[in-house]
């Protein structure tokens, strides 16, 4: 017998052996052809066609290598990143060889309105070199049409729909789920308005949060509105009649959503692939199917980074995107060893004169937040401007980075504030006595053992939190009156924890101008005396060799490695599921880690 199972083992010794050795051998490969892949060129009178897929985010989130394989299907292929989009598209309208601009938006996801309005003054742009601009599509999601409405022509298929419903918040509530698990979930906070946790503590909406939310509402869906209406030269008042009472209008055209939607002037025409084909030739000057194109895949991998300016003088632009979080992080998540590293860096470089830093955050860690801030102290202490440039969202531990800046620009439409603070802690005490399992023992002090998922939190430790929340309140009210030249009690009046539209948060004195990252990098130049004659330089996180070999295969440009990846989740569907349950990762973070947070757990659909 014994004979039997050591011969077992060595079965399957060897073929754990040949099995790793095999996926190494296939990443090696997709390596190595990623470096040897030919650069392809830009043909003379083409279209450049811009089809984003899946989410367009300010930093890639990258596979951890260890578990390359269970990764290629989930996020790594549904991810754009917004610089590639911006920099196509602004290089293109003074390149000769592209002559139009063709939008492909059936693969894109959702997107947050400060990143449309981002890409819409990118084509916005590129119009005022009197090069056309046609958007394609079968449908229309609300993010997709957003884009597609500022194109000259915009085509939707026969049997299309244009699917704008406005925005919502809504949100699924578990109290009486943890209580019938019998989970005891303690919440400690600091802030009336801080509702990052209330989904677990509340079977329903607070009034407090309802009000935040519905102001915040009210400006998304008014800027969205408004935009469409100046893109599409039709009323706002009738657009939102017609998503008021959308069977009303319908009926008229006898249930055809495309029809509707043509009538309704939302598109110029109705046309399959044929007809689109035959309009972008026309506009080419060409036959269709003979026409010359390029994916800004391929463009932005052949035009580079290279800023053909030539001066000395830098700005650096450092991007903080994601979860503030403790310690070293990956790609998509803010870390305050590495955002602490880049800021040294820009520091330390003589050509650096300038910094704009680009938030895109709900918050995270109060500590991890304040670490970053003292080297943004450190790097002001050195001479050179700090200037914030907030992205889709700026709050909580994400607004806590962004006080001591010397500027605060940010969209109409950027969510921010949620100055507060809270922690949380559980016990399935009682889930464990129904199961007969109880818990019991001594220490030495009356507060010794007294963390511990299977015991409730003692009376005392829960003071010692509450006090703790206050401390870190009153230490946030703090950093924000010193960073904004504010009084405490002005500062009081803004915060507990309500969350603000960047348009509310310039009005209120939470943000200085609003703009866009250009505006910022310019403010920042002018800051530093430099005029015009100055270089964008962006500084990257500390990059080890795995971090490289990820850059490598799964960089935006790698499009075919993409299209792999994405395929092979065909193959391993539980892993599409588990990616939609990602966002648990911010209440697991919680409880693992522990500690004060200060996060904003807005989400708008």
């Amino acid at each position: 017998m014994k004979a039997f199972f050591s011969s077992l083992f060595r079965y399957f010794d060897h073929a754990r052996r040949i099995l790793v050795n095999a996926l190494f051998a296939l990443f090696l490969l997709l390596f190595v052809v990623a470096l040897l892949s030919g650069r392809p060129q830009v043909p003379d009178n083409a279209a450049l066609v811009i089809d984003p897929a899946g989410s367009i985010v300010e930093e890639t989130e990258f596979p951890s290598p260890g578990i390359l394989p269970l990764q290629l299907g989930l996020a790594t292929p549904h991810q754009t990143q917004l610089r590639d989009l911006l920099r196509s598209i602004e290089y293109a309208a003074n390149d000769t060889r592209i002559r139009i601009l063709v939008l492909k938006l059936e693969q894109m996801d959702r997107v947050p309105m400060e990143r449309l309005q981002a890409i819409r003054t990118a084509i916005e742009h590129f119009k005022t070199s009197g090069k056309m601009v046609i958007a394609t599509g079968p449908n229309y999601s609300q993010s997709q049409y957003y884009l597609a409405a500022t194109a000259d022509k915009v085509f939707l298929g026969p049997m299309g729909i244009v699917a704008i419903q406005g925005f919502s918040i809504y949100r699924n509530y578990v109290k009486d789920a943890l209580a019938s698990m019998h989970v005891n979930l303690q919440l400690f906070r600091a802030g009336k308005y801080k509702a990052a946790a209330e989904p677990l503590i509340r079977n329903d909406m607070s009034a407090e949060d309802r009000a935040a939310n519905k102001a915040l509402l009210d400006v998304l869906w008014s800027s969205y509105k408004q935009a469409i209406a100046a893109m599409r030269g039709i009323k706002s008042e009738r657009l939102q009649m017609l998503l008021d009472h959308p069977s009303r209008y319908l009926a008229e055209h006898h249930g055809n959503l495309a029809e509707l939607a043509r009538a309704e002037k939302l598109v110029d025409a109705l046309s399959d692939r044929s007809g689109i084909e035959q309009a972008i030739a026309a506009a080419l000057d060409s036959k269709p199917g003979e026409y010359a194109s390029i994916s800004y895949r391929d463009y932005r991998r052949i035009i580079g980074n290279k800023d053909n300016s030539g001066a000395d003088a830098h700005v650096g632009i450092i991007t903080a995107s994601g979860m503030i979080m403790d310690g070293k992080q990956p790609p998509g998540s803010i870390g305050d060893i590495p955002m602490a590293a880049m800021l040294a860096k820009a520091r330390r470089d003589e050509h650096i004169k300038a910094v704009v830093l680009r938030i895109d955050s709900p918050g995270g860690s109060a500590a991890a937040s304040e670490s970053i801030r003292l080297e943004i102290l450190r790097l002001k202490k050195a001479g050179k401007p700090v200037v914030v440039s907030m992205g889709s969202m700026a709050a909580s531990g994400g607004y806590w980075i962004a006080a001591p800046a010397d500027q605060i620009w940010a969209s109409p439409t950027t969510i921010t504030g949620s100055i507060g603070a809270f922690a949380m802690l559980a016990d399935v005490e009682q889930g464990l006595k129904r199961l007969g399992v109880h818990t019991d023992g001594l220490g030495t002090t009356g507060i010794a053992g007294g963390v511990r998922p299977d015991r409730k939190l003692p009376a005392e430790l829960a003071r010692v939190m509450q006090l703790s929340i206050g401390s870190v309140y009153q230490r946030f009210l703090q950093v924000v009156a010193t960073g904004r030249n504010m009084q405490e009690s002005q500062v009081a009046k803004l915060a507990e924890g309500r969350v603000w539209s960047g348009l509310d948060a310039k009005r209120i004195g939470l943000v200085d101008h609003l703009g866009g990252l250009d505006d910022a990098v310019h403010a920042a130049a002018k800051l530093a005396d430099l005029g015009k004659d100055f270089r964008r330089v962006h500084i990257q996180r500390p990059q080890g060799i795995g971090d490289i070999l990820m850059q490598q295969l799964f960089g935006s440009s790698d499009t075919w490695i993409r299209q792999l990846a994405a395929g092979m989740s065909g193959y391993f569907p539980a892993l599409d599921l588990a990616a939609n349950t990602l966002s648990l990762r911010i209440w697991t973070d919680m409880l693992r880690h522990g500690g004060v947070w200060t996060v904003c757990n807005v989400h708008i659909e």
